[in-house]
């Protein structure tokens, strides 16, 4: 009996450890894992970032327990820059737990001052019908930031002053911030009008030459009173006016030349301007200077009317230079009027050599029929016009005498600064030919009369200045605002004396007195200058100031100097009949030919190809403006009397105490 129950005690302590061995067995010992952890980098002042964004925790028993992670982040301080501990646990239901970490990088924003505003590219003066429908005016317009770029969803539209159901000129205006605050303000017009059934007549105010003018004097108008008479033909007959301007227009005063231009574009928007041919003295500073004004990748200064030369091309090609277009059409009403602009043939030769020797003026006679024809046949012109800045009588009958489609309504001239109505007789109606003077003297006025269909019945032409026409008496308010701003950085250099003129010195005078200034301040045997060079007298009396200057050497002519043979200069001397040539070693006639002289110049004639000059030996470019030069010898004498005469001696060696005027160091109102 005992051996039975000594049996049966061991049979259930063997079922009893063998029921333990197999507990321990399946007993769940594995933790849990969390997957998708990385170190954290943190922006102060940024949104508080979510510790379990792409985290999860799997367990092999109890599978997904991504919602029972518990993140511990009482270390992290998210205001102070540094480096923190965020913890990250979970348990799963064998209570086996994972906890690990990951580093929170705290740093600080790198903050770059943002002070450059957006631009507001592609607004532009808006003409009105009154009931067609409502003008679109984010057509073409867009915004753009240096940092923030594309801002035109940003524009805001100001139309609250404009009623489009009265006739007038309102304000519009367009609105634009970047995320630092710089803020853009663009004003344009809109002008609202009656429809018409058709434009019965035009009226096209015309100048030329007006070499920087901008200032009212004498018999010089100025800008804003000539913008005057514009703008209020435009304000009361805006689909019967147009404004253009036949080159030679920014080079040649100070209060342009100090700004390349600028001051005079800036006023021409004001004056609103509808096309603007290219001249000669446009390429004065390299063409690429002017034509930014036109290049609408180019912040800052805009043009807003369109730079033509449909027979400016380049050296060996018929390709135009960037910028300048062969013509614009303009809308009026009923009718479509095409503007071409030309070059007169042969121009290249009153353009420094280095400045034109890229480029080519092609014969405008064809290039005038060619795209007279485009024009009226592609884009089903009414009216052609061309302005052409060049005054050949060959030019202007071959023009005139162009047929059919290529026939031309009304042709403007240029450059020769004259003022002149004339016509040329044809079938029809004659063609009006028109030059309105120099520096703002006159403004064109051509009276188109035309029927339905936008053809011409008859015309007048008139030359308009202050005696003939009121409002060429009468500044522009608008114009004026534009100018003041100009006009306050060059104050001291218009108004400040530098000396007196003792007595009245005519061009040919100062033509002569600066060939021997040349030749004195670059100690050599011949100087050489040009008359044309020389654009203005001197009055006895007179003050003469920077401004004085600029207005008889507007040019920026820089002295070059050369070694030539005599029998070279004395070729030349025969040859040359515009020039004056200062000698200082007695007459000619005991010029050597076999001798070598030291020869000064300007630039202008030195580049000429037909020229000795730059064949000759030793060529130096010494980089003084001679009007640098002329502003030297005067202040120099300033310092000894009030009163300044050609026949005073030439002091060129500069004193310590004379004001040094950096009138060179000028504006460029565009950034490439």
């Amino acid at each position: 009996m005992k051996k039975i129950l000594s049996i049966i005690s061991l049979l259930l302590l063997i079922g009893l450890v063998s029921g333990c061995t197999l507990e321990d067995r399946n007993k769940d010992t594995t933790p849990p894992e969390i997957l998708g952890l990385d170190d954290i980098t943190y922006t102060i002042g940024d949104e508080v970032p979510d510790y379990l964004d792409g985290v999860l925790a799997i367990d092999n028993v109890d599978g997904d327990m991504t919602d029972q992670i518990i993140v511990d982040d009482s270390a992290v301080d998210l205001t102070a820059v540094g480096a923190y501990e965020l913890f990250y646990s979970v348990k799963d239901s064998s209570n086996n737990m994972f906890r690990v970490y990951v580093l929170v990088y705290v740093v600080e924003e790198l903050i770059d001052i943002d002070t450059t505003p957006p631009s507001i590219n592609g607004t532009q003066n808006i003409t009105y019908n009154i009931g067609e429908e409502a003008p679109d005016y984010m057509q073409n317009v867009t915004a753009n930031d240096n940092i923030d770029g594309n801002l035109t969803q940003s524009i805001i539209i100001n139309d609250d002053d404009v009623d489009l159901t009265t006739e007038g000129v309102y304000d519009l205006t367009y609105r634009v911030a970047d995320h630092a605050g710089n803020e853009t303000v663009v004003t344009v017009t809109v002008t609202v009008v009656l429809q018409i059934d058709y434009v019965e007549y035009l009226n096209i105010f015309h100048i030329n030459d007006t070499h920087g003018a901008l200032l009212n004097d004498g018999n010089q108008m100025g800008i804003s009173r000539i913008g005057n008479l514009v703008l209020d033909e435009k304000t009361s007959h805006p689909d019967h006016t147009i404004f253009i301007a036949s080159g030679d227009i920014l080079q040649g005063t100070l209060i342009s030349n100090y700004f390349y231009g600028a001051s005079t574009m800036d006023t021409l928007n004001a004056s609103q301007l509808d096309a603007f041919t290219l001249g000669n003295h446009e390429f004065d500073w390299g063409l690429e200077v002017v034509t930014e004004y036109f290049n609408p990748e180019t912040e800052g200064l805009k043009a807003n009317f369109p730079l033509l030369g449909a027979n400016v091309f380049l050296k060996d090609t018929t390709t135009r230079p960037d910028f300048v277009d062969a013509y614009t059409i303009i809308e009026k009403g009923n009718i479509k009027i095409g503007v071409i602009g030309l070059m007169g043939f042969g121009l290249e030769s009153s353009i420094a050599t280095s400045r034109v020797e890229d480029y080519y003026f092609d014969d405008p006679i064809p290039w005038a029929g060619y795209y007279a024809e485009y024009l009226r046949t592609v884009e089903d012109v009414d009216v052609v016009i061309v302005s052409i800045h060049g005054n050949s009588q060959f030019t202007n009958q071959g023009i005139g005498n162009l047929t059919g489609n290529q026939r031309v309504d009304v042709l403007f001239n240029g450059h020769s600064h004259s003022t002149y109505e004339s016509f040329v007789s044809r079938d029809g109606v004659d063609l009006p030919v028109m030059q309105s003077g120099a520096n703002g003297s006159a403004v064109g006025k051509i009276h188109l009369s035309l029927n339905e269909d936008g053809e011409v019945l008859s015309y007048t032409a008139q030359n308009l200045n202050m005696f003939s026409e009121a409002r060429l008496n009468t500044p522009s308010g608008d114009i004026d605002s534009v100018l003041y701003e100009y006009l306050i950085e060059v104050d001291a250099l218009l108004n400040e004396t530098i000396i007196i003129s003792g007595n009245y010195y005519s061009r040919n005078d100062l033509t002569e007195y600066m060939a021997k200034l040349i030749r004195t301040s670059a100690n050599a045997d011949f100087g050489i200058h040009n008359y044309g060079g020389t654009r203005a007298s001197l009055n006895s009396g007179q003050n003469i100031t920077v401004a004085t200057l600029y207005e008889i050497f507007p040019f920026d002519n820089k002295i070059k100097t050369v070694e030539l043979l005599g029998s070279e200069i004395k070729a030349y001397i025969l040859d040359s009949g515009s020039v004056y040539v200062s000698y200082g070693s007695g007459s000619y006639e005991n010029i050597q030919d076999h001798t070598t002289y030291l020869v000064a110049t300007n630039d202008y004639i030195f580049d000429q190809t037909d020229n000795p000059f730059i064949y000759g030996e030793n060529p130096i470019d010494t980089g003084v403006l001679i009007r640098d030069l002329w502003e030297t010898v005067l202040r120099n004498r300033a310092e000894l009397s009030d009163y300044f005469y050609l026949t005073d001696p030439i002091i060129l060696q500069q004193n310590q105490n004379i004001l040094q005027l950096e009138i060179f160091n000028r504006k460029q109102y565009f950034i490439v």
